[in-house]
């Protein structure tokens, strides 16, 4: 009876086990104070224990976002905006931007008036050749060096392209076909943002139903992996446009938003 009873409830945590993919900034992070709450903490440690599978999906760097999943006991990151997927410390890929594309925007952009910086390695590290990128931009959340002889030409892989500009400015820079979200008023962030891919690839490898498959974001880089055929949770924070697109809103990121709607639906 007792390995019957077991039996019973293994089999029943696998019908009811979940797929989580959590956006970082904004959503396990308080949007002001860019802390974990403890709340989420605390959600996240018990969707674990109670056999869920749960994963970052951001547009943070592989390396950066790992460091967050160790402090949150986290095993599997969909990282670079979905160019990059890690389970259990194994990279199952990193790949970097279009590299002829980011040749032709820095080619073509002007370097004087929209200084730029490449980020061409998994770290946070990026690369500027002139000054004026580090007078321009007041963000020092990466390492930055200044590097005249850089040629962006020569190099096998490029991330993340920092131009600085405002959103005024946009239609100064050529993009082509290269992605683009706002890191900051003064900066415009050329990353990946189909998430959707990352989450896309573990479903595949794990055999995933749609409908086991939750999603929480807040900003419009989330955009991609707000599907239909996903549950999707926008943050009481969340970009209006996002909201729009979600199965459910929870509380603000520092209200327990995370906690709130993963009790609300019993998944803890």
């Amino acid at each position: 009876l007792w390995y019957y009873k077991k039996g019973n409830e293994k089999q029943r945590r696998q019908r009811m086990k979940k797929y989580f993919f959590f956006d970082i900034d904004g959503t396990l992070t308080t949007p002001l104070t860019a802390d974990y709450p403890e709340s989420t903490r605390a959600a996240v440690k018990e969707l674990i224990r109670r056999g869920h599978f749960v994963s970052l999906a951001t547009g943070r760097m592989q390396a950066d976002a790992l460091e967050v999943a160790r402090t949150l006991g986290i095993s599997a990151l969909v990282s670079d905006g979905g160019n990059a997927v890690t389970i259990d410390g194994k990279i199952l890929y990193d790949e970097g931007l279009p590299l002829s594309d980011c040749i032709r925007t820095l080619s073509d952009i002007d370097e004087e008036k929209h200084p730029w910086a490449a980020a061409p390695y998994n770290k946070k590290y990026r690369v500027t050749r002139t000054p004026l990128y580090l007078e321009k931009v007041k963000d020092r959340y990466y390492e930055t060096e200044v590097d005249p002889s850089f040629d962006f030409r020569k190099v096998s892989a490029i991330h993340k392209i920092f131009v600085a500009c405002s959103k005024q400015e946009k239609d100064d820079i050529p993009l082509y076909t290269l992605p683009h979200v706002w890191f900051s008023t003064d900066t415009m962030l050329i990353e990946p943002v189909h998430k959707e891919r990352g989450i896309m690839e573990i479903q595949k490898r794990f055999h995933i139903a749609d409908s086991d498959i939750v999603v929480f974001g807040d900003g419009m880089n989330d955009r991609t992996m707000f599907r239909r055929k996903w549950f999707r949770i926008a943050m009481g924070n969340a970009k209006p446009e996002l909201k729009a697109l979600a199965s459910y809103i929870t509380d603000r990121a520092d209200e327990d938003g995370i906690y709130n709607a993963c009790r609300h639906f019993g998944w803890i």
